[in-house]
């Protein structure tokens, strides 16, 4: 059986590129066993990869081929969700935000795909970073302090 790694953690990002590159080469990246790189992979065992493995994996993860940096992409959006301040919004409103942006990002990106003229590509990535703001802005609902998880 498969343990499960939750969303937006390192452990994920690293069972990513681990899946992706193999667990030998990013043994071989940070200079470590393969079984203490698997190890930081496990949400219930208390060791963690540094900042600057996570940098190398992420690099190495791209360089192979990989469409984003998974480390990065679970730091920074965990930074969104530590410093956003979640307000009385429901969470319906903040669903509500979260589509309509999407669909904006999505539509922006067919038109940059059809069309890939300088001013598409450029409101791709504005629509893009706004849906990515809503999104994160959504979890932080989510992870309200006070509320169960």
């Amino acid at each position: 059986m498969t343990k499960r790694r939750e969303p937006l953690t390192f452990e994920r990002a690293l069972c990513t590129i681990g899946g992706a590159i193999g667990w030998d080469v990013c043994a071989a990246i940070v200079g470590r066993s393969e079984r203490a790189v698997r190890a930081w992979s496990e949400p219930d065992i208390e060791t963690e990869i540094s900042i600057l493995d996570a940098q190398r994996l992420d690099s190495a993860f791209m360089a192979r081929g990989g469409d984003h940096a998974p480390f990065h992409r679970v730091y920074a959006a965990r930074l969104g969700i530590e410093a956003a301040q979640p307000d009385e919004t429901a969470l319906i409103e903040m669903a509500a935000s979260v589509a309509k942006e999407s669909g904006e990002a999505t539509a922006a990106f067919i038109a940059a795909a059809r069309n890939p003229s300088a001013a598409n590509r450029r409101a791709a990535r504005k629509e893009g970073e706004e849906a990515l703001a809503a999104i994160t802005s959504g979890l932080a609902r989510l992870d309200r302090p006070g509320e169960e998880s």
